[in-house]
């Protein structure tokens, strides 16, 4: 899973300021129908990439969990 002492992607902090600038004009009361939506879309493409994220770190766990499997099958 995704280690919460690793520094965000770039991509990701772009998004997660973005969303903060909207989330500020919403508590201020300022965010248009426009930028609620905009808000909705970004938290929605930010769990998206965190959960794709798990997804590929999962799979490589896996793929050098294998790897050392098949290296010891070799070994014996």
């Amino acid at each position: 899973m995704t280690d919460p002492y690793d520094p965000p992607r770039p991509r990701d902090h772009a998004i997660e300021q973005e969303l903060e600038s909207l989330r500020e004009q919403e508590r201020e009361g300022h965010a248009t129908p426009d930028e609620q939506r905009r808000a909705e879309q970004l938290e929605r493409r930010l769990h998206a990439d965190q959960r794709a994220a798990e997804v590929r770190e999962r799979r490589e766990h896996d793929r050098d969990a294998d790897d050392q499997e098949e290296h010891s099958r070799h070994r014996r």
